[in-house]
């Protein structure tokens, strides 16, 4: 904002400043409760100590019960509304609000904000952390002033809703640029998120911006404090467990902070709640150039901030002496409280670099004790100075000055488009976005004289141009729908630089821009989608439109998705199910067939006409190249025995390849175990195509353990099973003493138990078998009669 004024105007204005006439009330800071029942009220420039203070406030071991501020809310003219403390909410005749107090304590020395309402004018949102176990939950509670013949009472639905939870102590409010709604900024692990207050509610969907604290700090960035500079454009942070301040910018658009400086400050850890804010502040001086901060027993510290990009070093304006808070009242000074005393400290001339400040050590005698702490209050309705609230294309800007000047003047203005008003507050539309340079000239009307001038520029951001949104016919089971996919289609041609496209569950959700949705799997019925698409600059310029995903019911397109060329001669044809009104093919065909010869995706389209609408669904089908055909290098066969058998069949390439040793049961494995004595044929074959070789017939062999050649029929001969199918079998039959008894070729019965005619008697005899491919099997069987 830039003040300009002539030399010959300055005695002129001076004295009309002196008078203290308002043009537009601004007196949110008039009254302050505090410390121990602790108050004061200034009026007309005179400050005085007031005892009404009704909340009732304990202090252990030096530490005072409950937040780190008291909130103090008035109205635009200094009217007493409540104050609280977070849990009991005091009406202007200090009794208590209906619906209080609640049933949360905030945390220790944690710091509160208040904002209003901007679809209301009589609510108020109060926000407090409150302790759940180990976990600090950020909350707010709605108080409605018209409630209760005007008293006030808290919303019982609106009482105590968590916003988000792991937060620190840190908490403060800002103006948005649009001059409507109001940022609520808080650290979370380090992370500082911007909650934007609406005509909606609150947003759970957060700007965050991680800047200048990093996750090994630890919970240690949980303790401190935040103060924001009247612009709403600078915010300092303090955190006492790290021995750090640090300097931010704020950007009231959109929500996000940067970190422009650090400071080494005396570094103070102790465990909670001592290890907190409650000897550390900060303030900003009137005009947002210099900041003074409190900490520890470093007294008060001056910081010059008139240049962000070349801040000097730090002034002690009062070295060695211990302050408990900080706070800017409405006369432009800033006082500090000091622990252990009745008296308000103050530094008369905040705006002024150096000593000349004017630090006064005792200027407020105070009714009360224990002043640890100094309210927190609403922000000011309307600032000093030009201020604005919209600036969307299309809407209604409301355009205020506010100022103290005697009551015989008049405010001419110049809109920046070549258009003029007269009055303090204007209403104008621009006719397109851009930046106006808009002036407010204060005149003299008794003699006609300009004896102030204010410049501000205003940005109008643009809104996007939309149609209505047909809706989305979908009938594919258990698929998921991009919905960026869409943009295009809903920005209808505007520009996708200027305006984001986001997606929501509910109207509420779009409107606080929580909860958005990037996609969803469909399911059978309705599901309606809500559409904002904003500014990328001013997010808070949107348009929300809606449309519906319908489902009638899931169409399945039953195929294959990963199909095989077997032969490149006869190609391979894709055939899509019956039931569908028309068919295409990523390849160009429209039928419900269509013949390929080259590997790679092919994609089906297919449409259902239901009449009033058409549905339509897709699938993808992959086409790769069977595999060749395998040599059997080698089959290893263990048999000898009469059920646990194996065959081990070895290819000579890789491949997805089934196997089996019938003909009919396929596996993947190659090896087969626990076979009975039969015979078996190899059998190979290509998985994808069911191309197909086999082996030639195996011969499992097996023997008698034992036999009895008595002439009955039954078991009179020794012999190898399946002996007769290898032509070149060679048997030979031994004593125990490796006598050769006898020999056997495939085509003989077997051994009938004798040697050259003779019985041989019951007794253990031995075997040795040698087929055809070399393998030799040894063993023994018994003869008994």
């Amino acid at each position: 904002m830039k003040f300009k004024t002539t030399y010959r105007h300055f005695i002129l204005v001076l004295c009309l400043l002196l008078l203290g006439l308002k043009i537009n009330g601004q007196s949110e800071r008039d009254i302050w409760y505090f410390g121990q029942q602790a108050g004061i009220k200034f009026d007309d420039g005179n400050v005085e100590s007031i005892n009404d203070n009704s909340l009732e406030r304990n202090v252990f071991f030096g530490i005072i019960e409950g937040p780190d501020n008291i909130i103090c809310v008035t109205d635009s003219d200094g009217n007493l509304l409540f104050y609280s403390d977070g849990r009991r909410f005091k009406n202007r005749f200090h009794d208590n609000l209906q619906n209080s107090p609640t049933n949360e304590y905030a945390v220790n020395y944690s710091q509160t904000a208040v904002a209003r309402d901007p679809s209301n004018e009589n609510r108020f949102y109060v926000f407090v952390t409150i302790q759940d176990g180990l976990k600090s939950k950020l909350t707010y509670t709605l108080v409605d002033m018209s409630l209760n013949n005007g008293l006030g009472a808290l919303l019982p639905s609106q009482t105590n809703v968590v916003l988000t939870t792991d937060v620190g102590q840190q908490l403060l409010t800002a103006r948005h640029a649009n001059g409507r709604n109001t940022w609520l900024i808080c650290l979370s692990k380090g992370v500082y998120f911007s909650f934007l207050v609406t005509e909606d509610g609150v947003s759970t969907s957060p700007v965050t911006s991680e800047e200048g604290v990093n996750f090994f700090d630890g919970s240690n960035a949980n303790y401190g404090m935040m103060s924001i500079s009247p612009n709403n454009e600078t915010i300092a942070s303090i955190f006492p467990a790290l021995g750090e301040l640090h300097v931010l910018s704020f950007d009231t658009l959109t929500g996000r902070l940067d970190l422009i400086y650090e400071d080494e400050i005396e570094q103070i850890i102790t465990s909670p709640p001592f290890g907190s804010s409650s000897t550390s502040g900060a303030e900003f001086s009137d005009n947002s150039n210099i900041l003074y901060t409190i900490h520890g027993n470093s007294g008060i510290q001056q910081y010059n901030l008139s240049d962000l990009d070349n801040i000097p070093d730090k002034i002690g304006i009062k070295e060695n002496q211990s302050f408990s808070s900080v706070k800017r009242g409405p006369n432009k000074k800033i006082y500090v409280a000091k622990i252990n005393d009745y008296f308000l400290g103050a530094i008369n001339a905040p705006d002024i670099v150096g000593p000349d400040c004017d630090f006064e050590n005792n200027v407020i005698s105070i009714d009360a004790e224990n002043l640890l702490d100094l309210p927190v209050f609403l922000g000011a309705k309307y600032p000093e100075g030009i201020s604005y609230i919209n600036i969307c294309e299309a809407e209604e800007t409301q355009i205020n000055f506010s100022g103290k000047f005697r009551e015989i003047t008049r405010i001419e203005w110049d809109l920046g488009d070549g258009n003029t008003a007269t009055g303090e507050n204007i209403l104008y539309t621009y006719s397109s976005p851009g930046t106006y340079t808009v002036t407010a000239n204060v005149i003299d009307e008794e003699n006609g004289n300009v004896i102030f001038t204010d410049t501000e520029e205003i940005v109008i951001y643009s809104l996007p141009s939309l149609s209505d949104l047909d809706d989305i016919y979908f009938c594919t089971e258990n698929t998921t729908l991009f919905l960026n996919n869409y943009n295009e289609d809903i920005l209808n041609g505007e520009d996708n630089t200027i305006f984001n496209v986001r997606y929501y569950l509910s109207e509420n959700d779009a409107q606080l821009r929580s909860n958005e949705i990037t996609e969803i799997v469909p399911e059978i019925g309705t599901t309606p989608i809500w559409v904002r698409v904003e500014n990328k600059l001013s997010p808070s310029c949107f348009t929300i439109l809606n449309f519906n995903i319908i489902v009638p019911e899931y169409i399945t397109i039953d195929i294959p998705t990963e199909q095989y060329i077997c032969d490149t001669r006869l190609g391979l044809t894709l055939e899509a199910p019956d039931g569908f009104s028309s068919y295409a093919w990523s390849n160009g065909a429209n039928t419900q067939t269509t013949t390929v010869f080259n590997t790679g995706r092919y994609t089906l389209y297919v449409e259902k006409d239901f009449g009033s609408f058409i549905c339509d669904a897709q699938i993808t089908i992959v086409v790769l190249e069977g595999d060749e055909l395998p040599v059997i290098e080698d089959i290893k066969v263990i048999d000898w025995s009469q059920n646990h058998n194996s065959i081990e069949v070895i290819l000579n390439r890789r491949g997805i390849y089934e196997f089996s040793v019938d003909g009919i049961n396929y596996q993947e494995s190659p090896v087969f175990l626990n076979l009975p004595i039969n015979d078996y044929c190899v059998y190979v074959r290509d998985s994808r195509c069911l191309k197909e070789i086999k082996s030639d017939t195996l011969f499992l062999l097996y023997y008698n353990k034992f036999f009895t050649p008595n002439g009955d029929g039954v078991n009179d001969y020794w012999q190898v099973i399946n002996a007769s199918r290898e032509e070149n079998i060679d048997i030979a039959i031994f004593d125990r003493f490796g006598k050769l008894l006898s020999k056997l070729k495939y085509y003989d019965r077997g051994w009938d138990g004798t040697f050259n005619g003779a019985k041989m008697p019951n007794s253990d005899y031995w075997f040795r078998v040698v087929r055809e491919n070399g393998d030799v099997r040894y063993g023994h069987f018994t003869l008994k009669r």
